[in-house]
C-alpha cells in the first residue's frame, strides 16, 4: 500500500526508465460535480485551505462568481494517475486519463509539464506533472509523506481540469496570439497538436501556429533551479525533498554538481 490515506492506488508495472523504483495507479476525482467545482475554484483562486481526501476536494461555502464558472460543465471526472516512487528523489507523477498530451511539454501550451521527466507510455512519449515547485511548497513531518504528495497531486489535477474546460483555439502569428474558437460549456474537445501552417497576413505570408490556451488558477509556483537551492537553503536547514535529512546530508551535493559549482565542504 502506498498509504493508508489513498486505498485506491494499487501496484502497477514501472516504467522502463531505469530510475523507478515502484509504480502506482490509482483515480483520483478532485470535484463531485459541476457547483463543487466552482466554489472550489474560488477556494484556489482566493489562496485558502483546501480539505482533501482520497482524492476529493471538499468545497467551502464560497459564493463568489467567477468568469470562468459558465464553462464549468462535466466536472466530476475521475482522474487515472501513476505515481512512481525513486531512490532518495521525490516521487514522480503521470496523468493516464484524461490523456495528458505530449506537446503539454511545451510551456507554451501548457503552464505546468515536465518535459525532463517524460517516460515511454503505451508506446507513446507521457511528460510529467509539475505537482509542485520546492519554491512554494514543504513537506512536513507530522503527516504521512505519501499523502501530502498525493493532496497536492489532487490539487494539480483540479487545477488541470479548469485549464482543460477553459481552453481555447488560439492562434500565433509572431508576438500576436489571436483566438480562434471557444467550446461550448461541457463540449467534448478533440485533442490536436500544435499546428504550424504558412497564413496570409496584409504583410505577405507569416507562419503561424494553432494551439489550446487555457486558464490555470491560483498562483503559478516557480521551480527553484539547484543553483537557487544552493543560494537559498542552508545545509542545516531540512532538505527540499521532504526525506526529513538535513539539505547538506541530502541534495547539496547533487545540486552542486547539477548547478555547474564545485562541492562545498
Amino acid at each position: 500500500m502506498l498509504t493508508p490515506d489513498y486505498q485506491q492506488f494499487v501496484q502497477a508495472e514501472p516504467p522502463a526508465d531505469g530510475l523507478t523504483v515502484s509504480a502506482w495507479r490509482g483515480v483520483i476525482q478532485p470535484y463531485s460535480d459541476d457547483a463543487a467545482a466552482r466554489s472550489i475554484l474560488c477556494d484556489i483562486e482566493a489562496e485558502r485551505t483546501l480539505w482533501i481526501s482520497a482524492g476529493s476536494i471538499r468545497p467551502g461555502a464560497s459564493t463568489e462568481s467567477h468568469w470562468a464558472h459558465p464553462l464549468l460543465v462535466n466536472m466530476a471526472a475521475p482522474c487515472e494517475v501513476m505515481v512512481c516512487t525513486q531512490p532518495d528523489a521525490v516521487p514522480r507523477a503521470y496523468l493516464l486519463s484524461p490523456r495528458y498530451q505530449p506537446y503539454y511539454a511545451d510551456t507554451a501550451v501548457h503552464p505546468h509539464p515536465r518535459s525532463d521527466q517524460t517516460i515511454d507510455y503505451s508506446g507513446r512519449p507521457l511528460p510529467g506533472l509539475c505537482v509542485f515547485s520546492s519554491a512554494e511548497f514543504r513537506f512536513v513531518e507530522d503527516a504521512d509523506y505519501y499523502t501530502q504528495f498525493l493532496d497536492q497531486l489532487t490539487q494539480y489535477v483540479a487545477k488541470h481540469l479548469v485549464w482543460l474546460r477553459t481552453r481555447r483555439l488560439c492562434r500565433k502569428i509572431g508576438h500576436v496570439v489571436t483566438p480562434l474558437y471557444q467550446p461550448l460549456p461541457g463540449e467534448a474537445i478533440v485533442e490536436d497538436a500544435p499546428r504550424f501552417q504558412w497564413v496570409q497576413t496584409r504583410s505577405g505570408p507569416a507562419r503561424a501556429m494553432d494551439f489550446w490556451s487555457g486558464y490555470w488558477p491560483g498562483r503559478s509556483a516557480k521551480a527553484m533551479t539547484p543553483a537557487e537551492h544552493l543560494r537559498q537553503i542552508k545545509p542545516t536547514l531540512p532538505c527540499w525533498c521532504g526525506r526529513h535529512k538535513m539539505y547538506g546530508e541530502c541534495h547539496r551535493n547533487s545540486d552542486s554538481v547539477l548547478a555547474g559549482e564545485q562541492e562545498h565542504p
